[in-house]
């Protein structure tokens, strides 16, 4: 006699085992993916460093611009890292143009500055979101406004975003141009990789040699402006003259008024300090004495003014 009590056996074993596995298997795969999440993080931390190749095309304010190349490697280091609920890390780097892409982007109206022809210098930072399961990071030049925002999935390719608004006040011939939009990719390489874009000893790529160039760089892109420097010391030292006369003239003027008092008082004891009327003519202003000062003092500030007019032209002359 056939009984379905085997049968219903098996099927109650099923609807046991079934969700069971399917709460292991998403378990297993939620290890799997914060496993993946934290590949980039935990690289960095264990080596101190990272490299990244950024290529992200970028499209200059000016009418009628086109996409710019802007290809770069970038090298991260000087790392602190945080852990717990707020996992993320500071640092620094250097970003070094690779190709034509400095000559690209000054095509297209950036500022083509000496001093970062080679390389230049980055702050950037990231943390991780864990509403959004990712890492949320950021880097940026220290010596101008231009910003990169990217987002860290783990992946060894990450999108980013970056801009740049426009410099009030810039002097640069280009200053009017500079500001862009851009989009593209930054993809970790390895270090062998990185080596062979810098044309350096694999042996040489360690966090210290990274400092270095940290350093290097960014003594080279924050030298002080000569001109600004120039007019700074102009200024200076011609508020030192102007003081330095003004003390001159308010060492004579006293002498000088001195001496007319003294010469007054001599005049007035012997009896001639006094006309037929009976007026004292040293009380009035048209005291010869005090013509002689009126117009001496006059004399020597047309004088003091003339020759600080001719030594800052002077000094103009030369600066220019």
């Amino acid at each position: 006699m056939f009984s379905l009590r085997p049968v219903l056996k098996s099927l109650a074993l099923l609807v046991f085992i079934v969700p069971s596995l399917s709460v292991f298997a998403q378990q297993e795969e939620e290890v799997g993916d914060d496993s993946l999440l934290m590949a980039n993080y935990n690289a960095m931390r264990e080596e101190g460093q990272g490299f990244y190749l950024g290529e992200i095309p970028l499209l200059y304010e000016q009418p009628g611009s086109v996409l710019a190349s802007f290809v770069t490697l970038n090298w991260w280091c000087d790392l602190e890292f945080s852990s717990g609920s707020d996992d993320g890390y500071v640092g620094r780097g250097v970003a070094y143009f690779l190709g034509s892409s400095l000559e690209d982007l000054v095509a297209q109206g950036a500022e083509a500055s000496p001093r970062a022809s080679k390389n230049f210098t980055l702050s950037v930072s990231a943390v991780m979101v864990p509403t959004l399961g990712i890492f949320e990071g950021q880097w940026h030049t220290t010596y101008d406004d231009l910003v990169f925002r990217y987002w860290d999935d783990g992946s060894s390719t990450l999108p980013v975003l970056g801009w740049e608004g426009h410099d009030a006040g810039d002097t640069h011939p280009n200053a009017f141009t500079s500001a862009w939009s851009g989009s593209g990719t930054i993809t970790k390489i390895t270090t062998e990789a990185a080596a062979e874009l810098l044309g350096m000893d694999v042996a040489d790529m360690t966090p210290a040699t990274c400092s270095m160039e940290y350093e290097a760089a960014w003594n080279d892109t924050n030298v002080p402006d000569p001109i600004d420097t120039n007019v700074a010391q102009l200024q200076a030292d011609n508020k030192e003259l102007m003081s330095r006369i003004a003390a001159i003239e308010e060492s004579d003027n006293k002498e000088l008024m001195s001496r007319i008092a003294a010469i007054e008082e001599s005049l007035t004891a012997n009896g001639s300090g006094s006309d037929g009327d009976g007026v004292d003519a040293t009380s009035t202003s048209s005291s010869p004495f005090m013509k002689w000062f009126e117009y001496d003092t006059t004399d020597n500030v047309m004088k003091s003014i003339m020759t600080v007019a001719v030594i800052i032209g002077l000094v103009a002359v030369d600066f220019i």
